[in-house]
């Protein structure tokens, strides 16, 4: 991050920078343009307040303000055309990474609705009103419904089939922003995400996100109650990898992009919940779970709605994009950051435990 962004040079917008995607795409483009390359906007972000931004590149971006100093919230056009305004200048593309995951949706449809799709139409006519030419957003495997291809499902099959239905209001609502974006008529890229994992020590409600709860329930000790099918599998990514992609959606020439609207599945790899939680014992052989036995779950319908994989052939043709990650090499990772976190918490439980037990035999 030594390379300083040239004053006047094109920057990237992102909305939802502080989220677990927004941060890591915030670092990558830091790395690759320099500081001051992104403009950071997140509804936490306010002035006078402690940046929801990681601190090692907190003071790298640029502040993307609402009206009045407040945060971005994609259900307020004035804020985006405020932010849009201060920075219209140098603005290239805008990143909509605003979105409830699955569960979260389901929980509150209307809500999500205006957040995924009302956000979309939003940030369009501001993009409109300011001269903004490119816009990309992340799509999502949830888009998939039970007609759709079991294996290596592509971007273009959701282009050449608008009327399957998807199975839940959140596929609804990503179908509706690929509608929205279309009719905008600008350069507008979208990516199918799968599931990403990461080693954050927090998430939203989502139905991937079993993962990630299940490798965290592991390394605190905890009974993991499972709420997917066990047997069935799911197409997901490492955080790592995913940046990648993104970037180079972001940063590909138009014209090498052949896919129908721009749009690219990123794939990684596909397991199951029973594979995982092979992979988990052989780091923490203690680890122990239980089906939650509700079949009736929005984590358990959406996960046999959606394919077992995505297409990766089409990202690396146009994008040069393949993954690096494997399955195993991930969870070790996710497995060691959790630990290395829970550390100095583990030390304080002994050191109060001796305090109040001494060298009693009764100490835990």
């Amino acid at each position: 991050l030594k390379r300083v962004h040239s004053e006047g040079a094109m920057s990237v917008l992102i909305i939802g920078a502080a989220g677990a995607v927004g941060s890591q795409l915030t670092r990558s483009i830091l790395r690759r343009r320099g500081p001051g390359s992104v403009i950071a906007a997140d509804r936490r972000l306010a002035k006078g307040h402690r940046s929801p931004m990681p601190p090692d590149i907190a003071d790298l971006v640029v502040n993307g303000y609402g009206q009045g100093g407040t945060g971005i919230d994609i259900r307020d056009e004035t804020s985006i055309n405020a932010v849009l305004k201060e920075h219209k200048s140098t603005v290239e593309v805008v990143w909509n990474l605003a979105a409830p995951l699955s569960v979260e949706t389901a929980m509150d449809p209307s809500v999500a609705h205006d957040i995924t799709v009302g956000g979309m139409e939003r940030l369009c006519r501001a993009c409109d009103a300011h001269n903004i030419p490119r816009i990309c957003f992340t799509d999502s495997i949830g888009s998939f419904g039970a007609s759709a291809p079991r294996k290596d499902a592509t971007a273009r099959w959701l282009t050449e089939n608008l009327d399957q239905d998807p199975g839940s209001d959140y596929g609804v609502q990503k179908r509706g922003c690929r509608k929205v974006l279309k009719e905008w008529g600008g350069d507008s890229r979208w990516a199918v995400l799968p599931g990403v994992l990461h080693a954050d020590s927090s998430w939203g409600k989502g139905t991937t996100e079993y993962a990630l709860d299940a490798m965290l329930c592991a390394a605190e000790g905890r009974e993991f109650v499972c709420p997917v099918p066990e047997d069935v599998q799911l197409p997901m990514i490492y955080r790592d990898d995913l940046i990648r992609g993104l970037v180079g959606l972001m940063d590909a020439e138009r014209e090498e992009l052949e896919e129908p609207e721009s749009g690219y599945a990123l794939a990684g790899f596909s397991f199951s919940a029973v594979e995982l939680f092979a992979l988990i014992t052989e780091l923490e052989p203690t680890f122990s779970w239980v089906p939650s036995g509700d079949d009736t779950g929005p984590a358990a319908r959406f996960s046999r709605l959606w394919p077992d994989s995505i297409s990766g052939f089409e990202a690396k043709r146009d994008l040069g994009f393949s993954p690096r990650m494997s399955l195993q090499v991930a969870v070790t990772k996710i497995m060691r950051e959790h630990r290395r976190r829970l550390r100095p918490f583990r030390r304080e439980q002994k050191s109060l435990s001796m305090a109040f037990f001494g060298n009693s035999s009764e100490a835990p």
